[in-house]
């Protein structure tokens, strides 16, 4: 076993135990699903501030969704002409994904600065009919 997976074989382990509800996480097992829905369901968990209520259509979404990015992870990673998959082949496949973030900035920069310009045309047409009635 290599040292990353050793280290993720100990972070899981580390993870606090979630309370589920086994019959409703039963139920979707059933149903299919690429992931073991439990351990998707504990993760979302995990991640929420509040106690919520996850209803079986967003676990069922939320699992499918998962793997769909993980398909179109591997089918990137496909279209690499290498035989061995390394960690720069992966990256450049989930490169989209990781600047989500980035590219909501840049879109709310880019409103703002059309906002501006916006704002700036406003003010000369108003300018230049205030001239025009003179």
């Amino acid at each position: 076993m290599t040292e990353d997976a050793a280290a993720q074989a100990e972070a899981v382990k580390a993870e606090p135990a979630i309370q589920q509800t086994e019959g409703e996480d039963e139920e979707l097992e059933e149903e299919g699903l690429p992931f073991p829905n439990a351990r998707v369901v504990a993760l979302m968990r995990q991640n929420m501030k509040g106690e919520h209520q996850i209803s079986k259509e967003v676990k069922i979404a939320v699992n499918r969704f998962l793997y769909g990015i993980l398909k179109d992870t591997a089918e990137k990673m496909d279209a690499e002409p290498y035989f061995t998959m390394r960690e720069d082949h992966f990256n450049r496949a989930v490169r989209k994904y990781r600047e989500v973030d980035l590219y909501e900035k840049k879109m709310i920069t880019f409103k703002r600065l059309l906002e501006k310009q916006k704002a700036e045309l406003e003010e000369k047409i108003m300018e230049l009919e205030h001239a025009m009635q003179q």
